[in-house]
């Protein structure tokens, strides 16, 4: 498999203080193999603060900001037979700032820094010129799209790896790391949540509730429904504007208001009932694969995601009976239902019971990409130049997951008596990859083999 490489920045020193050799220990047992970091000395922050950072973060505890606890870092690292990179992604340094970047760089040599991470052409240049021992890792804040961007930098630069964007498509990243088999290269497992290009944001980030991103999150209210496909709408240059604005009508309803309405109808027979049970199989072709479509255990029975999985189910199971071909759709979601409520009773009463089983879930941070995160990993698995898989440690803690997945592409056998961190087991990971991505999904095949 790959490496799994995490951000380091804390202090050690103060109420928030870390122990440097426990806190390395700790991340390598949760399976991090590789680090990162930005650092920011007092020599810089004295004169420029964190406003202006040789990093492009804008937060001391975003960063190391004293040679002493980046040496400690690189010497734990350093137990483990394992590398840390240090981040100058600043989007332009002045003549003012670039001697306290060489200042920095000839640090890094000295304390055995593994490399840097760099996205700034003239660091580039300043590190080809000085015979820079280390290596050097091309940032994602690069923003190298296509195979000609990373074929110019491996023709003028002495490359470790290349770092994609995270907004390179896994079909694009399928294109570009066999392009260039014998070169190595890094990608995000989870894109972070940012709705912004990566590579040409120039917002600050990091002032928690005052930052653009925070500001656009939490302010920003829908004051109406719109269709998923309203862009599409919009550029039809066959439909005139009356017509746009008919089809983007406020009353748009979704595929589970309609599947209440069909049965509110079909309940009081106010039209044909063949014909609305045509209307409500044609519903359940179009979403049967749908990715949000999933029963999910950490939300309790009347959350929206769940009312509609179990409003789906109902549809399903109604054309099932007069269809036997959605029968076996059918089997598949009720069976992923009760697997998920069976698991979550034994598990309230192993710990008391629904108090305590609340106050468990609230204390862990579930993402709602975890199935699209789990079908990427076994993704990138399939190419051996993909170095690198960019994974979160904030209060996410996909450990388990890693480790099982891991588990059965070495060993290519399940264990259904695993199970996973946020109350799923090893069966209901393999239903939510193979009915989310059906026939699409190559480790489907490996599925059926066992």
């Amino acid at each position: 498999m790959f490496k799994k490489i995490v951000w380091l920045g804390f202090s050690t020193k103060g109420k928030k203080a870390k122990d440097v050799e426990k806190y390395i220990q700790s991340l390598v047992e949760g399976g991090a193999t590789e680090f990162f970091t930005g650092y920011n000395p007092p020599y810089w922050s004295d004169k420029f603060w964190f406003e202006v950072s040789p990093n492009g973060r804008f937060a001391e505890h975003e960063q190391i900001t004293d040679i002493e606890t980046l040496k400690a870092i690189v010497i734990e690292v350093h137990k483990h037979n394992l590398e840390v990179f240090i981040n100058l992604n600043a989007w332009y340094y002045t003549d003012e700032t670039f001697p306290l970047i060489q200042k920095m760089v000839e640090e890094f040599e000295e304390i055995w820094v593994d490399g840097i991470i760099c996205w700034n052409i003239s660091i580039l240049e300043y590190l080809k010129e000085s015979n820079y021992s280390g290596k050097v890792n091309i940032s994602t804040i690069m923003a190298v799209y296509n195979t000609q961007a990373i074929q110019f930098m491996l023709d003028n630069y002495k490359v470790n790896k290349v770092i994609l964007s995270r907004e390179v498509t896994l079909k694009e990243i399928e294109k570009i790391v066999t392009h260039f088999p014998d070169v190595l290269f890094e990608v995000f497992w989870e894109g972070d949540f940012c709705r912004y290009n990566n590579g040409l944001c120039f917002a600050e980030h990091k002032y928690w509730a005052k930052d653009i991103c925070t500001i656009v999150v939490n302010d920003l209210v829908l004051k109406k429904r719109y269709r998923p496909d309203f862009k599409k709408i919009l550029q039809d240059a066959e439909l005139s504007n009356e017509d746009k604005i008919k089809e983007l009508s406020d009353d748009f309803k979704n595929t589970f208001e309609e599947i209440e309405q069909l049965f509110l109808l079909i309940d009081i027979w106010l039209e044909d009932k063949d014909s609305l049970i045509w209307k409500l199989e044609t519903i359940v072709n179009r979403n049967k694969n749908n990715v949000d479509l999933f029963y999910d255990a950490m939300k309790p029975l009347t959350d929206i995601r769940n009312k509609n999985i179990l409003t789906f189910l109902k549809a399903v199971k109604y054309i099932s009976i007069e269809n036997e071909e959605y029968k076996w759709l059918a089997d598949e979601i009720e069976k992923s239902i009760k697997t998920w409520m069976q698991y979550n009773l034994e598990k309230a009463k192993n710990i008391g019971w629904s108090a305590k089983l609340k106050a468990e879930e609230l204390a862990s941070f579930y993402a709602k990409g975890d199935n699209l995160n789990l079908y990427s990993y076994l993704f990138f698995s399939q190419f051996s130049n993909i170095e690198t898989v960019k994974f979160p440690t904030r209060g996410r803690n996909y450990n388990e997951k890693i480790q099982i997945i891991t588990k059965v592409l070495e060993s290519w056998k399940l264990d259904e008596s695993e199970y996973f961190d946020r109350a799923i087991n090893i069966e209901r990971t393999h239903y939510d990859l193979t009915y989310l991505f059906g026939d699409k999904l190559w480790f489907r095949k490996l599925l059926k083999n066992m």
